[in-house]
C-alpha cells in the first residue's frame, strides 16, 4: 500500500507554477523599482542644485551685510574654491564622480548629464572703464553661475547669482 507520507518534494507542475508567479512579479516589480531609483536620483540632483543656490544667495547677503558694518568678509575667488565650499563633505553625483564640476558654459559643459554633476563657474568683477572718447563703459559685478544638468528626465536649469540679483533660466542642449 502506497502512503502519501512517504513522498517528499514538489511535483514538476507545482514548481512551474511557482516559477511563473515569480516571473510575473519580477516583470512588474523591476521596472517600478527602476522608476523609483531614477526619481530618487533626479531628486538628489535637484536638491543639491537648489541648496547650492540658497547657500550662494545667503553668502552674498552675509558678505554685503558685513561690509556695511565695516567687517571684511571674504568669499571664494575661484571656481574650484566655490566647489569646495558647496560640497565640503565630498558627496558624489548619483551617477558617480564629483557632485560639482567646473563649467565653461559651452556645449556639453553645463554640468554632466551622465552623472548628474552640477556645473559651477565663478566670474570675477570687472570694473567700469573709460574709453578714448571719455564715455564710461559700465563694469560687471562678480557672479557665480550654476547649471543643473539635463540628467535623466530633468530640464536643464541655469542660475546666475550676483550680489542682490538672481537670474534663473532653462536650457536645452
Amino acid at each position: 500500500m502506497n502512503n502519501w507520507q512517504n513522498y517528499k518534494g514538489f511535483s514538476f507542475f507545482e514548481l512551474m507554477i511557482a516559477v511563473a508567479v515569480i516571473g510575473i512579479l519580477s516583470a512588474v516589480a523591476i521596472p517600478a523599482y527602476r522608476g523609483y531609483i531614477d526619481t530618487a536620483n533626479m531628486t538628489k540632483v535637484t536638491a543639491g542644485f537648489e541648496e547650492s543656490v540658497r547657500f550662494v544667495v545667503a553668502s552674498f547677503a552675509r558678505r554685503k551685510t558685513r561690509l556695511a558694518l565695516g567687517i571684511v568678509e571674504k568669499i571664494p575667488d575661484t571656481t574650484n574654491e566655490w566647489i569646495v565650499v558647496l560640497n565640503p563633505s565630498g558627496y558624489e553625483a548619483p551617477g558617480g564622480g564629483p557632485a560639482f564640476i567646473p563649467s565653461k558654459n559651452k556645449k556639453g559643459q553645463k554640468g554632466d548629464p551622465l552623472t548628474g554633476a552640477i556645473g559651477v563657474r565663478w566670474k570675477k568683477a570687472k570694473p567700469a572703464k573709460v574709453n578714448k572718447k571719455g564715455r564710461i563703459k559700465p563694469g560687471k559685478p562678480a557672479r557665480l553661475e550654476l547649471w543643473r544638468p539635463l540628467y535623466s528626465d530633468l530640464v536643464g536649469q541655469h542660475v546666475t547669482i550676483t550680489e542682490g540679483n538672481l537670474d534663473i533660466s532653462k536650457f536645452e542642449e
